[in-house]
């Protein structure tokens, strides 16, 4: 009998336990789902704009990417990328060392030399060939360490979601750009026109995700907002350690 009540208790016990987990469950996604959702005291006019950057993608962006990818070998995309790539790596380097992250500091100087020289000024990825790999970060990540709050979701014209963190974190990175540093105009319409390459490579390389949040979906500005909110709550937390395969060249780029 005394089995039989001290089951009965233990079994009330899991059951009571089970439930609060799942209510503490439920009630964590619902606070991450308004964390997500509530900054955005903007939203009107972040509609506004981020249809007017839907239009400029599907009369402009998508058709330039798709004749790109078509008409484009993909050596010379993978030279265009492996370029531009290259010009971000003093960004990288700047904000590792600001971040405290000086190993992955010395591994962006080491490509940049690498790249600028061997890899004819960074068209050959050569540094990867040598085991020194990049590692994306900017100075939005860099705010974020020092604890600089993100601030309100803000769609801006052309470039699309960000945050006034972010937006302030943009105009910081082109600050470091080494076209930026150079006087004259030459390197100005460069770096405006490697900035342009770079966008209608990535949209070529990232069409089927593109297209399923701004065309496959009954509100692209909340699903490209809630992206957007998701993709920022990784900042400063450890990259996940992704295989690295160098490139193939008879393989799709």
């Amino acid at each position: 009998m005394n089995k039989f009540f001290l089951s009965v208790n233990t079994k009330k016990i899991l059951l009571i336990i089970l439930i609060g987990m799942l209510s503490s469950n439920c009630s964590n996604q619902n606070i991450q789902q308004k964390d997500l959702l509530i900054n955005d005291p903007f939203e009107k006019y972040n509609r506004k704009t981020h249809q007017f950057n839907k239009t400029i993608d599907k009369v402009a962006l998508l058709p330039t990417s798709q004749l790109y990818g078509k008409t484009v070998p993909p050596y010379f995309r993978l030279g265009a990328a492996s370029f531009y790539s290259n010009l971000q790596e003093p960004k990288r380097f700047a904000n590792h060392i600001v971040q405290g992250q000086y190993k992955k500091a010395s591994v962006d100087f080491r490509r940049f030399f690498l790249n600028s020289t061997v890899g004819l000024l960074g068209l050959f990825d050569a540094a990867s060939w040598l085991g020194f790999f990049p590692e994306e970060t900017d100075f939005d990540e860099t705010f974020a360490y020092w604890s600089v709050p993100a601030g309100p979701y803000l769609e801006i014209p052309f470039l699309g979601p960000n945050s006034f963190r972010g937006s302030f974190g943009l105009f910081a990175d082109y600050t470091v750009n080494p076209l930026v540093r150079l006087p004259g105009p030459i390197p100005n319409l460069s770096l405006a026109t490697f900035e342009i390459i770079n966008i209608i490579n990535s949209r070529h390389e990232y069409a089927q995700a593109i297209d399923s949040i701004l065309y496959r979906s009954s509100d692209s500005y909340a699903l490209t907002r809630l992206t957007y909110f998701q993709k920022s709550k990784r900042i400063g937390q450890p990259q996940e350690t992704i295989p690295f395969e160098l490139f193939d060249p008879s393989a799709d780029f």
